[in-house]
């Protein structure tokens, strides 16, 4: 087993023979009579620290970002609800997912038609929201206004090109909801939209 005088020489020589640039630190180790030295480059370790602060910093960064995207979205549904035309927009300027879902599915688009807005519901649809859309039921924006009886929101959404003949998970169509709701303005747009 090597004395610890050993040891002292062998430290100082590799002392005088690493460049101290790159020399951060060595370690003397005894494993059962054997030696063995540990050394990290200064700049490695630079980096590697370096490297750690930045890959933090970006995950902390997306994080953010994506609690701010997840406000903006979940305020852009309640706006929609609502029927704030003008947050709407203004949510929508920001970046906002016009097709972002709610934990049931529904889209800002089924909620603005649902409630009958419809300055809300064009400002959606010109935005890029899915007139097909569905919730967890298989309900569209289309079944409800038509249900409703909302007769603008039922023809903008044919303009947009809602699919007249989709089913809900009854196999109800918008016109059956008219229909059923005794919509008669309703049933008439849709009846001449289908001929």
């Amino acid at each position: 087993m090597p004395t610890p005088l050993i040891y002292k020489l062998i430290y100082k020589f590799l002392l005088v023979r690493i460049p101290i640039f790159s020399f951060a630190l060595i370690f003397a180790m005894m494993s059962w009579g054997s030696l063995s030295f540990v050394y990290a480059d200064t700049n490695l370790a630079k980096n590697s620290s370096a490297a750690a602060i930045s890959n933090t910093a970006t995950s902390a960064t997306e994080e953010i970002a994506k609690v701010k995207q997840q406000d903006l979205n979940a305020r852009l549904l309640m706006a929609a609800q609502r029927g704030d035309v003008e947050e709407v927009r203004s949510l929508i300027s920001q970046a906002t997912d016009v097709n972002v879902r709610d934990q049931y599915g529904w889209t800002p688009l089924l909620w603005a038609a649902m409630n009958g807005h419809t300055a809300v519901v064009q400002v959606l649809l010109v935005s890029g929201a899915n007139p097909n859309t569905r919730n967890r039921y298989e309900w569209t924006p289309l079944m409800w206004a038509a249900g409703q009886g909302y007769d603008e929101i039922v023809r903008s959404l044919i303009a947009f090109g809602a699919r007249l003949n989709a089913q809900d998970r009854n196999g109800w169509t918008a016109l059956m909801w008219a229909r059923d709701g005794q919509q008669k303005k309703v049933v008439s747009i849709l009846q001449n939209a289908v001929n």
